[in-house]
Order: structure tokens, then sequence, then C-alpha cells
């Protein structure tokens, strides 16, 4: 008789490695299973935030990944016309308050390595292409080595990140949600690195933007994202680029990226990737299964970070299942509570972020706001927020500053009474932050 897990986990990225950690510490039998051998690289920008590294830091990683990584206290926000501003990662006297940038290949190694330490099981390259219920377990169905295998649990976690094919074949998505198209490349020997995280809304076609993420003092991930879907693509202009790859050559072929990589070598290919960020409609859970991270459409919708939503969630995942399994209660019911907890604590940023994006419609708007954030701790603080620090309880209309309001109601009307705004649905009032 086959084994019989307590949790199976589908995809060993920092969401599943997480889970699987935080359950091997509760003593779960957990078997770890993802398609490729590690270590492997992932498409990513390589950012970790103040939330992602408090994660880290309860998993007893953080002073490992200091070593390999490079951190920095400072995000640069540059206009469309190209003025900028910086400011600082808001301070909240912790060990995590600065930004870490590791490339995917070493980081999520480590915390695969730290899941395996802690006692969970890893198979690979496994590819799961079903996941099915039986009366008293699941069963994960996949190929390993030109072989069909299956496992079977008590409970499954899915983080397959942007990987759809797996959700589809299980019916939980009907339809391919809206993603982010970006493309990213690493570059070393560069010049004129500033010390800060660089988000540059000049030479990317909005919305969008693009980032140098420096990994050293003369080397980084340097990106650009858009999406080119829904209200976007039918404001966007004719010539802006249609693919991922196209707006990071245009990104990169612009005068700042052209000084920093006038002596800078490519390293390694540009890879494109999409970033699903549909939480708001997304499902969370299913008969003996959750998800986490970005299977479950966890992804800022302006920024498109993910790493520290995949390992909250993870954390959390873990936490539901050890209550659950407490009890002895493995109901569609109890797991629902997996989902309203999620709503909970992340619906309504997302929704306000998803909301805001669409405001990079009009560069007008990001020139006046970034030009007024230097003198403006409000709005410099609801940058931060929103690019990093993402604080869910609180961050609503209401609490917006008074002038970003003004400007953004501004917006609204402008794009109402130009022939675009005639002929789409605008989201007015476009800065609520409920549900």
């Amino acid at each position: 008789m086959s084994e019989i897990y307590d949790v199976a986990i589908v995809g060993a990225g920092p969401g599943g490695s997480a889970a699987a950690h935080y359950l091997s510490l509760r003593d779960f039998n957990v078997l770890l299973l993802d398609k490729c051998t590690f270590p492997r690289d992932k498409t990513c920008g390589d950012a970790l935030t103040p939330r992602a590294l408090r994660i880290l830091d309860d998993m007893g990683l953080l002073d490992d990944l200091l070593k390999v990584g490079h951190s920095l206290t400072d995000v640069a926000f540059f206009a469309p016309k190209g003025h900028s501003v910086s400011a600082p990662v808001p301070l909240k006297e912790s060990r995590t308050d600065f930004l870490l940038f590791i490339p995917r290949l070493i980081l999520d190694n480590i915390i695969l390595e730290r899941a395996l330490a802690s006692g969970a099981q890893f198979q690979s390259p496994v590819r799961v292409t079903d996941i099915v219920q039986e009366t008293q377990c699941t069963v994960i169905k996949g190929v390993h080595h030109n072989r069909t295998v299956e496992f079977k649990a008590r409970m499954a976690i899915v983080a397959v990140g942007a990987n759809m094919k797996l959700l589809f074949r299980m019916g939980l998505l009907k339809k391919t949600p809206q993603v982010m198209l970006s493309a990213r490349a690493y570059f070393e020997g560069m010049s004129d690195m500033i010390d800060a995280a660089q988000c540059r809304f000049d030479g990317v076609p909005l919305p969008g933007y693009g980032w140098v993420f420096p990994l050293s003092k003369s080397s980084a991930n340097i990106g650009a994202g858009f999406f080119r879907t829904g209200l976007s693509a039918r404001w966007m202009p004719l010539a802006a680029p249609r693919t991922a790859l196209l707006a990071f050559d245009a990104f990169i072929q612009t005068p700042p990226l052209q000084r920093m990589l006038r002596s800078a070598r490519q390293v390694g290919p540009i890879k494109g990737y999409p970033l699903r960020m549909d939480f708001a409609r997304s499902p969370t859970f299913a008969e003996r299964v959750l998800l986490v991270g970005e299977a479950a459409g966890l992804v800022n919708p302006v920024t498109g970070e993910g790493i520290d939503y995949a390992l909250e969630s993870g954390k959390i995942a873990a936490d539901y299942l050890t209550r659950m399994f407490s009890a002895d209660d493995l109901s569609i019911e109890n797991l629902a509570r997996y989902d309203q907890f999620l709503r909970e604590r992340c619906q309504r940023l997302l929704v306000l972020c998803d909301k805001l994006r669409f405001l990079y419609l009009n560069p007008l708007f990001l020139n006046r706001v970034i030009h007024s954030m230097a003198r403006n701790e409000d709005l410099m603080t609801l940058f931060m927020n929103i690019a990093i620090e993402t604080r869910t309880r609180t961050c609503t209309k209401d609490s917006l500053p008074e002038q970003f309001r003004r400007w953004s109601s501004d917006t609204i009307k402008v794009l109402h009474s130009s022939n675009e705004g005639r002929c789409c649905s605008w989201p007015t009032p476009a800065l609520t932050g409920t549900r």
C-alpha cells in the first residue's frame, strides 16, 4: 500500500517551501514536488521587501541571505519626463527595514534547503498533471522521468506560480486571467549606478514600469513589465511595444539605461514571463486543496511583487492546516475560512492597487505625483506603502492624501472627456478600498 502523506505540496518556490518548512516543524509528514531539479533559475525581479524578509527571518534564514544578497534602504522613482525622487524604506525598528536583492537561482534553493532540514521530503523532477479526490485523500498524478506516478495525501497545497495548466485541469480556472507581461536580464560591469532600487516610468509602456535592481555595486537585474489587456490596451499608443521582449529592448535603449550599460555585459539570456494578479477573482481553495502565492493571484497589481505574498500565504496555509488537522476537520467549510482570512488580509489593498494602476495610463498624473513626492511626506509614504510595505488594513480611499485624491479625480475627468474615456467604463470612484 502506498504511503499517504499528511500534506503534498506542488511547487517548491518560496510559497511551497515556506509551507513545507512550517508544517514539517510541527511533525507533519510533508512531500514537496517540483517539475525542476534544484537549484533552478526563476525569472523574476529578485526583490525581497521588508514583508518578505520578516517571514524569512522567522524561518531563520535572514543572516544567511544577507551574506549572498545586496541590501538597499532607498527606492528611486523616475517620472515619464525623467525627473526623480528617492524615498527611504519606512522604518519600523525591526531587523528587516530594508530591501534585499538575491537571484532566485540562489534564493529558492536556500528556502528549499530549509524546508528539507525541517523534515520535508522532496521529489523532482515531477510534472504534476492533475489532482483528484478519493474518499479519504487527495491523489496527485504526475510524470517522473517519463513514467507516470501517483502520490496520496490527506491535503494538498498548490504553489505553481503563474503556471495555469494544472489549475485549468482541476477546474479551478475557467478562463485565462489578466496578466502583466515582463522580461528581465542580468548585467555586469555597469556604471553610473545609484545606491537605490530604481522604478522607472520613463521609456516603458504605461501602465507599467521598468526597473534596475542592483545585485552589487556594478551588477543588476534590469527589466520591464506592462499590461496590454483591458483599458490599457485601448489607450496604449499604436507605436508602443506589444510584447515583453520588445518593451525590454525599448527600455534599455533609453539614454539613462544606455549610460548605465555603456561598458556592461549581459549575463545570460533575456527571459520573459507573465504575472498573475487576479486575487480578487481567483479561487484559493477546493476540496482538500489550498492555493498559495501567485497560484491564488496574490501579486501586487502595481509593482508585480509576489514573493512576500507567496511566503506569507505559505505560512498562513500551514497555520490553517495545523488547526484543521488538530480539530480533525478537513471539510470544505473549514477550508473556506482560509479564503476568508486571505480576503480580510489582502483584498482591500490589492483591489485598491488594481484601480490605482489605471492612473498610470496618464503620464501627466505620474509626472505631477513624482514631482511633488519630494515635498509631500504623505505622498511619499503612500508610494512606498504601495510599492513595498503594503499596509493592507489601513489602505483605503479615505486614507489617501487629499492632493493625491484630487489629482486622481482630475485624471479621471480628463479621460472621461476624451474619446477614449467616453467609449470605456472607467472605475469611478476609482480609489475605493472595498472588495
